[in-house]
C-alpha cells in the first residue's frame, strides 16, 4: 500500500465524497422545489431544453476530458491543458453559431430559443455539464487535491437553492429559473480560474502545438461521449414530442432521483485513476484495487436498488408530491439499471487507462441503438414506463458486452457467480421485503442495519479486501476485531 498511500487517498476521498454528497443534497432540494413550484408540464419543458443543450454540449466535449486526466496524471503538462481549453473555445463558438442558424430556419418558439441560448452558457461555467469547467478541475483531480473544486460545487448548489426559494415568493416562472440555474455557477467558475493559477501556475491561454495529437487521441472518446449523452438525454426529448410535456416531466422527475447516483462511481474513478495510470499493468495491488472497486460499486448500487424497490411509491410521493406519483415505476426501473451502469462506468474508465478507448465507442453505439430502438417501440404505448424498460435492457446488454471485453483484454473484474454473493443478494431481498411492512423511515434504517450485518456474516468482502479497505481509511487497528477465520 505504500505507493497508493502516496496519493493522500483518505483526504481526497473525504473531499470528493463529502463535497459531492453535500452538493447532491442541496441540488436535489433545489430541483425538487423547482419541480413543485413550476408544475409537471413547465418542469417537463425545462427538462426538454436542458436535455437538448446537454446533447449539444458534447460536441464541445469531444472526449478530451479523460485524455487530459490521463496525461496530467503522468505529470504536469500545461501545454496539453491549454490545447484542450483552446479547442473547446473554438468548438463552442462554432456550435453556438450553428445552433442559432438552425433556430432561425426552424419553427421553434422565440421563448424556447432565448432559454436555449441562456442554458448554453452552462457549457462554460457549470460543473454539472462536465465540460469546460471540468477541464479546469482536471489539474486538481490529477494532483489528488479536490478540496477547492468540491467547495466551489457546494457554493454553486447553495446559490441555486437560494434562487429557487424566491420563485413562490415573487411568483416567478421558467425564465427566472433558467437564469438562476445558469448564473448560480458564475462565482464558482471565476474562483476556480483564480485558484488554478495560484495552486498550479496554470494560465488560460491559446495554444495549438499538440492539438492534432489531442484530437487524434480524443476521437474514439468523442463519438463515445456524444452517443452516451444521447443515451442519457434523448428519452426526455422523445417523450416531449411523442407524448407531451406532462410525460416528459414525469420521466424527468424519475431520472432526477437516480441521476445524482453518478457521484458514486465518479468519486471512485477520480480517486484511483491517477494511481491506475502510473501503476504497472501486472501490479498485484493494482489488480486487487480494480477488483475491489467493482465489488464496492456492486454492493452500493444493489443496496440502493433493493431498498428503493419495496417503497418506491412512497419515496416518489414524499419527495415530489402526489402530482408526480406516476414517476414511481420508471424510477424503480432506473434504480435497478444503476447496478449495471455502475459496472459499465468503471469498465469504460479502465479501458481509457489501458489505452483501449476504441471499445468505449463500440459500447456507446450498442447501448444507444438498443435504447433508441426500444424507445421507439414502447413509448407510443407505455410512455415513460417504456423508457425505463429500454434503459434497463440497454444497461444489461452493455454490461455483458463490457464484461467480455475487459476479460478479453486481461483486466481483473468482478465475479458475480460466487456463492456468497448470490446468497447475500437473496438474503438482502428477503429481509428488505419483510421490513417493508414497517413505516418508511423505520424500514430504511432497519434495512440498512440488517444489510450490513448480513454483509459481515456472509463474508461479502474477503479478508484481503477488508485489509485493503481499512488501509485506505487508516483504521488497520480495527482489523483484528472484524476479521473472522
Amino acid at each position: 500500500m505504500e505507493n497508493f498511500s502516496h496519493f493522500n487517498i483518505k483526504k481526497n476521498f473525504i473531499s470528493l465524497l463529502g463535497g459531492q454528497t453535500i452538493s447532491f443534497i442541496i441540488n436535489f432540494f433545489s430541483i425538487l422545489l423547482a419541480a413543485r413550484f413550476l408544475g409537471v408540464e413547465i418542469f417537463g419543458d425545462f427538462a426538454n431544453l436542458l436535455a437538448a443543450v446537454t446533447i449539444l454540449s458534447k460536441f464541445v466535449d469531444f472526449g478530451m476530458g479523460p485524455i487530459l486526466f490521463r496525461e496530467l496524471s503522468k505529470g504536469k503538462n500545461e501545454n496539453v491543458f491549454s490545447n484542450a481549453i483552446s479547442l473547446k473555445l473554438i468548438l463552442s463558438l462554432l456550435l453556438l453559431i450553428g445552433m442559432n442558424i438552425f433556430f432561425q430556419i426552424s419553427s421553434l418558439p422565440p421563448l424556447e430559443i432565448m432559454l436555449a441560448n441562456i442554458l448554453f452558457i452552462t457549457i462554460f461555467i457549470s460543473s454539472r455539464m462536465a465540460n469546460f469547467r471540468e477541464i479546469l478541475a482536471t489539474p486538481f483531480k490529477a494532483n489528488m487535491n479536490m478540496q477547492v473544486p468540491m467547495i466551489l460545487n457546494v457554493l454553486d448548489a447553495a446559490l441555486l437553492l437560494i434562487g429557487v426559494m424566491l420563485i413562490p415568493i415573487f411568483d416567478l416562472g421558467i425564465v427566472y429559473f433558467t437564469i438562476v440555474y445558469v448564473l448560480a455557477n458564475l462565482p464558482g467558475f471565476i474562483l476556480i480560474i483564480i485558484s488554478l493559477k495560484k495552486r498550479f501556475g496554470y494560465h488560460i491561454k491559446f495554444a495549438f502545438q499538440n492539438s492534432k495529437w489531442l484530437l487524434k487521441e480524443s476521437v474514439p472518446l468523442a463519438g463515445f461521449v456524444l452517443l452516451m449523452v444521447f443515451f442519457q438525454q434523448l428519452d426526455i426529448i422523445l417523450l416531449k414530442y411523442l407524448r407531451g410535456s406532462f410525460d416528459a416531466g414525469i420521466y424527468a422527475a424519475a431520472a432526477r432521483l437516480t441521476l445524482p447516483l453518478n457521484i458514486i462511481p465518479t468519486t471512485f474513478v477520480t480517486l484511483i485513476f491517477p494511481y491506475l495510470v502510473k501503476a504497472k499493468d501486472q501490479n498485484k495491488e493494482k489488480q486487487l484495487i480494480i477488483k475491489l472497486v467493482f465489488k464496492v460499486l456492486f454492493f452500493i448500487s444493489t443496496i440502493i436498488a433493493v431498498i428503493s424497490s419495496f417503497k418506491i411509491s412512497e419515496f416518489v410521493k414524499l419527495i415530489f408530491g402526489e402530482e408526480y406519483s406516476a414517476a414511481a415505476m420508471p424510477a424503480l426501473l432506473l434504480f435497478w439499471s444503476q447496478i449495471f451502469l455502475f459496472f459499465n462506468f468503471f469498465s469504460l474508465d479502465l479501458l481509457t487507462v489501458y489505452q483501449k478507448q476504441k471499445w468505449n465507442f463500440l459500447y456507446a453505439s450498442l447501448v444507444f441503438i438498443i435504447n433508441l430502438g426500444i424507445d421507439i417501440i414502447l413509448i407510443p404505448s407505455y410512455s415513460f414506463n417504456g423508457v425505463g424498460i429500454a434503459k434497463l435492457i440497454a444497461a444489461i446488454i452493455g454490461m455483458i458486452f463490457l464484461y467480455i471485453i475487459v476479460n478479453k483484454i486481461g483486466i481483473t473484474t468482478f465475479n458475480f457467480n460466487r456463492p456468497n454473493i448470490l446468497w447475500w443478494l437473496i438474503c438482502v431481498l428477503i429481509m428488505s421485503y419483510v421490513f417493508s411492512l414497517l413505516p418508511l423511515v423505520i424500514y430504511v434504517l432497519f434495512s440498512i442495519v440488517i444489510i450490513f450485518i448480513l454483509t459481515y456474516y456472509i463474508k461479502f468482502f474477503n479478508t484481503e479486501e477488508l485489509i485493503l479497505i481499512f488501509k485506505f481509511i487508516n483504521k488497520e487497528k480495527w482489523l483484528p476485531k472484524l476479521i473472522r477465520n
